[in-house]
């Protein structure tokens, strides 16, 4: 009989990532039924992108009880600003939908930090009096002005910051307590690729976390984490400005599986994918959205959650032919466009039920926290494993 191994691929969703909370959690409690071990819940592989790849490093260290904490207790009682703060977004735990506040001190300050305009009793009332002294000190102003937002408009690099999540990241990250292989992925700006890096390949742990921060990043909300340096066929890599690994084409399937392929081990694989999304979007008023929300909504919500259902279903419609081909002649063996072997997977996918509302990825309360772990539980229990 042949060695199994057993793969954990989670997609990108923001805070609706206690979904996939939910699942883990279910899984955990069921492993012995799911895979005949009776070892804890282990991956020889984990993969994620987003905030599948902040729940799966905490599942490859075996600290399920920490990320707990971390989403039904810390976020769910205190709000997101236990992950992020913001002068642009609202923070509370109590609206269920993204909110865009505008505070007019902290834009200006954030605008034109240096620009101060105070006029004496005397100026002003030569302000009433005198056209030219009017003119004079609008033009000023107005000067002050220009020359101060070309200097600080580019500064506005992000609408929230994220240094809470880094903070509890970097005291919770260990990579020499994680199990297995543990790979995120996340985009360069600058270079525009998309990197899928090992634990073991970051050059510390330093740059473990920054990759973890960066495939959680999502552009516009958080800035891009500066600088991340890791080994690539040994060869020494900085990837520059790094955001959310969900923004190209890839998804943490296609990274599971390319690593699969080059275990040289002659084993069986069994793979579980915990996707936020349920493949049918939900419909909405966008006439009543602003434009932070419309595009929150057509970068996270549409693109992201396409490309990884595509595929998804992409990897399950290649699973069928191969498992028909080997119903039909166990010996026929099927080839890839690069004449690599196309191996047949026992998969899982877990995703919410088209019918449930999972809120948007943004937004947090703890009603939703508690409404979306309990909605993946379900769907992990609802699911048939592996036989």
């Amino acid at each position: 009989m042949k060695k199994v191994k057993y793969a954990l691929v989670q997609g990108g969703g923001g805070f609706k990532g206690t979904f996939q909370l939910g699942a883990l959690n279910f899984l955990n409690d069921h492993w012995k039924q799911i895979t005949g071990l009776d070892t804890p819940m282990r991956f020889d592989l984990n993969t994620g992108v987003s905030v599948g790849a902040l729940n799966g490093i905490m599942v490859a260290m075996n600290k399920l009880p920490e990320l707990n904490n971390l989403w039904l207790n810390q976020v769910a009682n205190n709000g997101v600003s236990e992950i992020y703060t913001s002068e642009f977004l609202e923070t509370d735990n109590v609206s269920e939908k993204l909110k865009f506040k505008v505070d007019l001190k902290a834009l200006l300050k954030r605008l034109l930090p240096r620009v101060e305009f105070k006029l004496g009793f005397f100026e002003k009332m030569g302000l009433i009096f005198s056209k030219k002294k009017r003119k004079n000190i609008f033009n000023s102003i107005t000067q002050g002005l220009e020359s101060e937002l070309k200097l600080s408009v580019g500064k506005i690099d992000a609408l929230a910051d994220n240094m809470p999540l880094r903070r509890k990241m970097e005291k919770l990250i260990d990579r020499t307590l994680i199990n297995g292989t543990f790979k995120c992925g996340f985009v360069s700006l600058n270079s525009g690729k998309y990197h899928s890096v090992a634990h073991t390949d970051f050059v510390s742990n330093h740059d473990l976390v920054n990759g973890i921060i960066a495939s959680s990043s999502i552009p516009v909300v958080w800035k891009p984490v500066e600088s991340i340096k890791f080994l690539n066929d040994n060869e020494l890599i900085e990837s520059k400005y790094n955001v959310d690994g969900g923004l190209m084409n890839m998804s943490p399937l296609g990274d599971a599986i390319r690593m699969i392929n080059q275990d040289p081990e002659d084993c069986e694989w069994k793979i579980i994918v915990i996707n936020c999304h349920s493949g049918v979007p939900t419909e909405i008023d966008a006439s009543q959205k602003s434009i932070f929300g419309l595009a929150s909504r057509a970068i996270y919500e549409l693109t992201l959650g396409e490309i990884f259902n595509n595929d998804i279903d992409h990897f399950l419609e290649m699973n069928h032919l191969v498992k028909q081909a080997k119903y039909w002649n166990n010996e026929i063996v099927l080839l890839s466009r690069l004449n690599n072997i196309v191996k047949r997977f026992d998969a899982v996918i877990i995703n919410p039920d088209p019918s449930f509302d999972i809120g948007n990825p943004l937004v947090s309360t703890k009603r939703l926290i508690q409404s979306r772990y309990d909605h993946g539980y379900a769907i992990a229990a609802s699911k048939k494993y592996f036989e």
